[in-house]
């Protein structure tokens, strides 16, 4: 099991940022165990996501981070 954290920029809301993340995942055929919001801070949303297989990790965070980003 692999969790790891994304930030985001923009003026996008966080709702949208979860859904765009969620979209991502089902047309990658990836399940999340958890994918969460976990700190948000002006223009910035960090989300903690934890997955089964590191390899749905390393995607995810090649997706929508950086890659020194895993944990």
């Amino acid at each position: 099991m692999r969790t790891v954290e994304v930030t985001r920029k923009g003026d996008v809301s966080v709702a949208d940022l979860l859904a765009e993340m969620q979209a991502w995942l089902i047309e990658a055929g990836i399940q999340a165990q958890v994918l969460e919001p976990v700190a948000i801070l002006k223009a910035r949303v960090t989300f903690r996501a934890t997955f089964d297989q590191p390899e749905d990790a390393e995607l995810f965070v090649a997706r929508f981070g950086e890659p020194d980003a895993l944990s």
